[in-house]
């Protein structure tokens, strides 16, 4: 795991492999178990989306959230809060709320090919979002673009950004198959 605070163009943190080997393992398996059963996010209500497959996860494992291993290994964000804040003399001021942050969701997203999410803020304080692809890659785009900028973070599979909720963002359109995303949403007293 290597962590990297960044203040241009605006505070965020960037976590290059984030999960273990053991760990994006079993999150394949899961992303592969639930790929039948994703959504198109057009017919759930969402208009931002074109072509973009989800689910909640919150939601589908309700009744026991042991039952998915995403949901249990995304609790390391927990106990990595100290190292997110300030990391290599560069401090992000916004990690100081993950500590605070008393609810959070979790969706899983894939991107088939032709498939974008249009600029948007999320409804939440800190945002994450951790991109997964089989290697070698099998598609072009599919960029986290934050729109008020110009500005699109280098990620790899394996890569979680966090960042303010209130920043526009969107993903570029998607040519080929294989880009999905957990996108994670923190709150305080939601």
């Amino acid at each position: 795991m290597r962590i990297i605070n960044l203040t241009a163009p605006f505070n965020h943190t960037i976590i290059y492999d984030y999960y273990s080997p053991r760990d994006e393992s079993l999150i394949w398996n899961e992303l592969n178990e639930l790929s039948p059963i994703l959504a198109d996010k057009t017919t759930t209500g969402d208009p931002r989306s074109s072509g973009m497959l989800g689910l909640n996860l919150d939601n589908f494992y309700q009744e026991d959230r042991t039952k998915s291993h995403i949901l249990q290994a995304n609790r390391l964000i927990y106990s990595i809060t100290d190292e997110l804040k300030k990391q290599n003399m560069v401090e992000n001021p916004f990690m100081k709320y993950l500590d605070m942050t008393n609810d959070d969701l979790t969706q899983l997203n894939y991107y088939p090919d032709g498939s974008s999410y249009a600029h948007h803020a999320d409804h939440a304080t800190i945002s994450a979002v951790t991109t997964f692809w089989k290697t070698p890659k099998e598609f072009t785009g599919g960029e986290l673009k934050f729109t008020e900028y110009d500005y699109s973070p280098h990620m790899d599979n394996n890569t979680t950004i966090l960042f303010p909720s209130f920043e526009q963002h969107e993903v570029t359109k998607v040519i080929g198959k294989g880009r999905f995303s957990l996108n994670q949403f923190y709150f305080i007293n939601r």
